[in-house]
C-alpha cells in the first residue's frame, strides 16, 4: 500500500521538483531554494525503493559518506535540504528531453532520416559510413529509440547476408554513432556531469569536442574498409523505397542549430548556465516546433499519454543524481579537500599516467556492469583537487570520452542490451565487436586532454 502511494506520487513530486528549480533559478529567491531542496528529499524517498539495485547501493555509500560529513562539519539540521540542491537542474533537464524527442517523432524526421539507408549501394562498406552517419544524426535527440528504428531499416538491406556478419555490422555501425554523437549533445547527460564536475563553460567546451567528433567519426568511418569487398545485394520486395529529401534534412539540422542558439541566448540573457537554459528552452521550443508543423494537437495528446511513464523512467537516474549532489555538496562544507591536497599533487606530476588509469577505469568498469554515471560521479570527486592544479578543460574532455566508450561497449549499458536483445547475442560479444574503436575513441580524448594541459 505505502509503495503504491510512492509510485502513484513520483510524478507529481518531480513535477513540483522541475518548477521550483525553474522558479528559483529566475527569480533567484532563496527561500526557494529550501522548498526545492525539500521536494529533492521527498522525491529521493519515493523512488529509492524502485531504482535499480546498483543505484541504491550507490545512493546509500553516497548518502551515508554525506551524512558523515554534516555530522563532521557540525551543519544545522535546517540547511540540510540546501544540501540536497546541486544536481536538481540535471534532472530537470532529464524531465524536458521527451519533448523534444516526441516532436521529431510525430514530424516524422525519425522515419526521414532512416531513408537515406535507401539509397542504393555498392557493397557493404558504403552501407557501413551512411548508417554509422545516420545514427550520429538519429541518435542526438531520439537516443534509444533510434536503435530499434535503425535495426528495422538496416534488416531489410541485409537480408541474405552472413548472420554473424550483419549482427557484428550492426553492433558497430549503429552504437559506434550513437557514442560518437554524444561527446558533443547539449542533451547528454554525461556531458552534463562533467560540465558540472570540472566547472568549464559548455560554450568553451563546444568547439573542442565538436572537432573531437568530427575525427571519432572519421575514425569511426575507417571501420568500413573492411566491409568494401563484400557485395549488397539489393532484393526487391515490392515495397515502394522513399528518397530522401535534401529540404527536410536541412530542416532538422537548422532546427537543432536554432536550438542550441536560443540556448545561447537564454544563458546570455538570464546570466545561467548552458545546461540551465537548455532545460527552459526544450518545452517551449518543442511546442513552437509542433505548431510549425500543424501538429500541436497531436503533441499535446501524445505528451498527456507518456507524462507519467516518462517522468517514472527518471527514477533510477534522480537516485543517483541527489545522491551524489548530497554528497558533494556535503563534502564541500569539511576539510577533506585540504586533507587530499598532497596526495592528489603529488599524482599529478604523472598525468599522462593519470588519465591513462582513468581510462582503463572507464573502459572496464561499465563492462563488470557499473553505470558509467556511477563512474563519472567517483572520478568527479576524486579530481576535484586536481581541477586547481589542471586545465578543467582538459579534466572534462577526458571524462566524457573515457565514460562515452560504454555507449558501445559497456556489457550492461542500456544501449548495448538494447542492441543485444534486438540481435539476439550475448552482449560481451557486441563488447568484444567494439573493444578496438573504444581503445581508438579513448586514446584520442586521452591525447587531447593531455595536449590542453
Amino acid at each position: 500500500m505505502i509503495y503504491t502511494m510512492m509510485n502513484a506520487s513520483r510524478p507529481f513530486l518531480f513535477t513540483l521538483l522541475v518548477v521550483s528549480f525553474v522558479l528559483q533559478t529566475l527569480t533567484g529567491w532563496q527561500w526557494l531554494l529550501g522548498v526545492e531542496g525539500t521536494l529533492a528529499l521527498l522525491s529521493l524517498l519515493v523512488s529509492l525503493h524502485a531504482a535499480r539495485r546498483m543505484f541504491q547501493i550507490v545512493a546509500a555509500i553516497f548518502l551515508t559518506a554525506g551524512m558523515f560529513c554534516v555530522v563532521w562539519a557540525g551543519v544545522p539540521l535546517a540547511r540540510f535540504p540546501y544540501l540536497m540542491t546541486s544536481n536538481v537542474m540535471l534532472i530537470s533537464l532529464l524531465y524536458m528531453l521527451p519533448f523534444i524527442n516526441r516532436v521529431i517523432r510525430i514530424g516524422g524526421y525519425d522515419r526521414h532520416l532512416s531513408r537515406w539507408l535507401n539509397i542504393r549501394s555498392g557493397h557493404l562498406g558504403h552501407l557501413y559510413i551512411r548508417s554509422l552517419a545516420v545514427s550520429y544524426l538519429l541518435s542526438l535527440f531520439l537516443f534509444f529509440a533510434a536503435i530499434p528504428l535503425l535495426y528495422r531499416v538496416l534488416s531489410k538491406h541485409l537480408q541474405g547476408q552472413d548472420k554473424h556478419r550483419v549482427n557484428r555490422f550492426m553492433s558497430m555501425s549503429i552504437l559506434r554513432g550513437f557514442g560518437i554523437v554524444a561527446v558533443w549533445s547539449p542533451v547528454e547527460p554525461l556531458v552534463a556531469t562533467a560540465v558540472l564536475i570540472t566547472g568549464v563553460s559548455y560554450l568553451s567546451l563546444l568547439p573542442w569536442m565538436l572537432g573531437l567528433s568530427a575525427i571519432l567519426l572519421a575514425a569511426g568511418s575507417l571501420w568500413g574498409l573492411q566491409f568494401r569487398k563484400i557485395p549488397l545485394n539489393h532484393q526487391d520486395d515490392g515495397t515502394p523505397q522513399l528518397a530522401p529529401s535534401w529540404s527536410k534534412t536541412g530542416a532538422f539540422l537548422l532546427a537543432l542549430v536554432l536550438l542550441i542558439g536560443s540556448a545561447f541566448a537564454l544563458q546570455t540573457v538570464l546570466g545561467i548556465s548552458f545546461f540551465a537554459a537548455m532545460t527552459f528552452a526544450l518545452l517551449p521550443f518543442s511546442l513552437l516546433w509542433a505548431v510549425i508543423l500543424r501538429r500541436f494537437n497531436r503533441f499535446i495528446s501524445t505528451s498527456r499519454k507518456q507524462w507519467k511513464h516518462n517522468v517514472n523512467d527518471l527514477r533510477h537516474l534522480l537516485v543517483l543524481f541527489l545522491s551524489f549532489g548530497f554528497f558533494n555538496s556535503a563534502v564541500s562544507k569539511t576539510h577533506l579537500f585540504q586533507l587530499m591536497e598532497g596526495p592528489v599533487q603529488a599524482i599529478s606530476q604523472w598525468p599522462a599516467l593519470l588519465f591513462v588509469f582513468i581510462l582503463a577505469a572507464c573502459l572496464i568498469l561499465p563492462v563488470i556492469g557499473v553505470h558509467p554515471l556511477v563512474v563519472m560521479s567517483l572520478f568527479g570527486f576524486f579530481l576535484q583537487p586536481i581541477l586547481q592544479i589542471m586545465n578543467p578543460l582538459s579534466i572534462a574532455i577526458l571524462l566524457i570520452t573515457a565514460c562515452l566508450c560504454s555507449s558501445f561497449m559497456g556489457t550492461f549499458n542500456s544501449t548495448v542490451t538494447i542492441m543485444s536483445g534486438l540481435l539476439q547475442v550475448n552482449p560481451y560479444r557486441i563488447t568484444m565487436w567494439n573493444l578496438g574503436f573504444g581503445l581508438v575513441f579513448g586514446g584520442i580524448g586521452v591525447i587531447a586532454a593531455l595536449c590542453l594541459l
